[in-house]
């Protein structure tokens, strides 16, 4: 029993090796510039594009907003959690405490469907305004 125990303890801390290594892709090679520069359409999605489109920011900022909200409603709930652990018995306190986690439910919940929602408005939208999604050039 000591040995299966000892060779699985020596087994979690054995270093493992890495390997890292660069994919192949078509953002790496240059083409689309080349293709640009020749007068050929290279089909660039509207994220890509040099000087970007209002989608494309609107999604940004609205995922980058909701990811804020997110983290402060997530941040809420460990807060109602500490408020509850130093309560120590008063129910007005525990209380107090157990409405923070649960209007913070409520709000990740809210932050949760407005994500959804809003990412089937921005996929609409692209779709709406002819974003290329193909491959480029």
């Amino acid at each position: 029993m000591t040995l299966v125990f000892g060779l699985l303890l020596c087994g979690m801390f054995a270093p493992l090796g890495s390997v890292q290594a660069q994919g192949f892709t078509s953002d790496n090679t240059g083409l689309q510039e080349t293709a640009g520069r020749a007068g050929f359409t290279t089909n660039l999605p509207c994220r890509q594009q040099p000087g970007g489109c209002i989608p494309a920011f609107i999604g940004t900022a609205v995922n980058a907003l909701l990811g804020i909200f997110g983290a402060l409603f997530l941040l809420l709930i460990i807060w109602g959690g500490i408020q509850w652990m130093f309560a120590q018995g008063d129910t007005n306190k525990v209380k107090a405490a157990q409405d923070t986690i649960k209007n913070a439910i409520i709000g990740l919940v809210v932050v949760a469907a407005s994500f959804a929602i809003a990412t089937y408005v921005l996929d609409a939208l692209s779709e709406v305004t002819g974003e290329a999604t193909g491959t480029p050039v």
